[in-house]
């Protein structure tokens, strides 16, 4: 569990691309993706990735991750 100076620190964020909502960096994955012909990392929350939504271009496993 981040602390509360953790949770207030901004850089510890990200943006989920699949519900463009701001999630912190513990409770979210990158999956690699193909775009343009280029491998791209794209960050996706927890309950995002566990409902199943992939990039374009996914190889690979993604084992179910706690929310």
């Amino acid at each position: 569990m981040p602390s509360d100076k953790a949770k207030q620190n901004k850089a510890l964020t990200a943006t989920c691309v699949a519900c463009q909502k701001p999630v912190s960096t513990e409770s979210a994955v990158a999956l690699t993706g193909v775009e343009d012909g280029r491998h791209r990392q794209y960050v996706v929350c927890n309950a995002c990735a566990n409902a199943g939504w992939r990039p374009p271009g996914f190889v690979g496993l993604l084992a179910f991750r706690r929310e």
